[in-house]
């Protein structure tokens, strides 16, 4: 039996190409039913997000895996000479390294990011309800979530942020320690926006308010993030009132200038005020920064902040390997042990049963009267000479043929000493 993964991820296609491969949630029960009944596979599950489609399955021929490639292509309406380039395939220990780097956020698009784990463990779930899978596949699923776990742990890999938002955001901690009593002004109604808004709220932050040229777009945010919406005009009264700023807009012209801040200023009687100035072209007059008690983040200053974090991340990542690797040597080597497993059950079978003779017999002496020590001697007799008579029957066998292979692997096997 093989361990085998097939797939396609950001890496290897675009996501138009993605796209077409991607499997909807509510299909993937029916397509892994369909590869269950495949004669050569005995454990699959599949894992499809934006950035990749993968099966994983436990299979006895690896040649059949153009066949898999092929047919779930075909269920697509695809056709693998076209996308041959498209898809990879691992197979054994290289299953392992791969899985465990997908559940642990190193093969993601971002480095480290924490959403695929949960997509790798509702993958397995599927799996799991639909009967598809098996001792191997499930092992492999507990050592990608300890695998992730230890990862995120002993990695620097999760502490700094990919996000301009969320570095926007992590750098309030540098000014407030705490924002149940702050209140935060966001311009714009974009994605950076609305990441920020998201992040504000988990800090547990007082009021958020969204403004924005049209009102609607701010609303669907504010609504959101229970904040609420304004009008771009209502900027000079909120600034006022506003501990943090962050501004994401696409303006032509400054929406806040020096005089607006200026005045602000008097009204907190100096209370400082952060801003983050992410739009292109700027949003606020960059005069603001020779104000006292304003902080000024530009989208400069936070890109070199995101390099750094990358950076940061990259060398965990190369750090994690070491985890990486030890951990695929113990998933083969507990595989490996699978191969002796039922050869040990038997022998450890065929052990019990020639104690249990002994024992019969030694009761039935010890019922008939005979003398307790000699019924124990004849007992220990008895359990050695059986015990040892198949593979003294080996040894003699290969004596005889001049077998050195398997004298020195009856040897291995019951830790002789040859050289006593």
């Amino acid at each position: 039996m093989s361990l085998v993964a097939i797939g396609m991820n950001h890496k290897t296609a675009s996501l138009e190409i993605r796209e077409k491969l991607s499997v909807a949630k509510n299909e993937s029960h029916k397509i892994l039913k369909k590869l269950y009944s495949m004669p050569l596979i005995d454990e699959v599950f599949l894992l499809s997000t934006c950035n990749r489609t993968e099966i994983y399955c436990e299979m006895e021929d690896l040649s059949y895996v153009n066949n898999i490639s092929e047919w779930l292509l075909k269920q697509k309406g695809l056709s693998l000479k076209d996308f041959e380039d498209n898809i990879y395939s691992y197979s054994d220990s290289s299953v392992v390294r791969h899985a465990l780097n997908v559940a642990s956020g190193l093969d993601s698009m971002v480095i480290g990011e924490p959403q695929i784990l949960g997509q790798f463990k509702s993958a397995f779930q599927d799996a799991h309800d639909a009967g598809t899978i098996g001792k191997n596949l499930n092992r492999l699923f507990q050592y990608a979530l300890s695998t992730a776990k230890e990862v995120r742990t002993d990695t620097q890999i999760g502490a700094s942020s990919l996000s301009i938002a969320n570095v926007a955001v992590s750098l309030t901690d540098q000014f407030y320690d705490d924002l149940s009593e702050k209140n935060a002004l966001l311009i714009g109604a974009g994605e950076t926006i609305y990441i920020a808004a998201k992040n504000l709220r988990k800090k547990n932050i007082k009021n958020i308010y969204i403004a924005n040229r049209t009102i609607e777009n701010a609303e669907l945010i504010a609504k959101d993030v229970s904040g609420t919406s304004i009008s771009l005009k209502d900027l000079p009264e909120h600034i006022k009132n506003s501990d943090i700023i962050i501004s994401a807009a696409s303006s032509n012209i400054p929406l806040i200038g020096k005089g607006i801040i200026e005045t602000s200023l008097k009204h907190r009687k100096h209370r400082p005020i952060y801003i983050v100035d992410l739009g292109v072209p700027r949003n606020i007059e960059a005069e603001v920064k020779e104000l006292p008690d304003i902080f000024l983040y530009t989208l400069d200053n936070i890109q070199d902040l995101v390099n750094q974090n990358y950076k940061t991340r990259k060398k965990a990542a190369f750090d994690a390997q070491h985890i990486i690797e030890t951990r695929v040597e113990k998933y083969m080597n507990w595989r490996k042990a699978q191969s002796a497993f039922s050869v040990i059950k038997m022998y450890r079978e065929d052990c019990e049963s020639i104690r249990k003779n002994c024992l019969d017999k030694s009761l039935n002496q010890l019922n008939s009267g005979k003398e307790p020590k000699d019924i124990i001697e004849q007992l220990s007799t008895n359990l050695t000479s059986k015990l040892s008579h198949k593979p003294t029957l080996a040894l003699n066998k290969a004596g005889q043929t001049n077998d050195r292979k398997l004298i020195n692997l009856v040897c291995d096997i019951f830790l002789i000493n040859k050289k006593k």
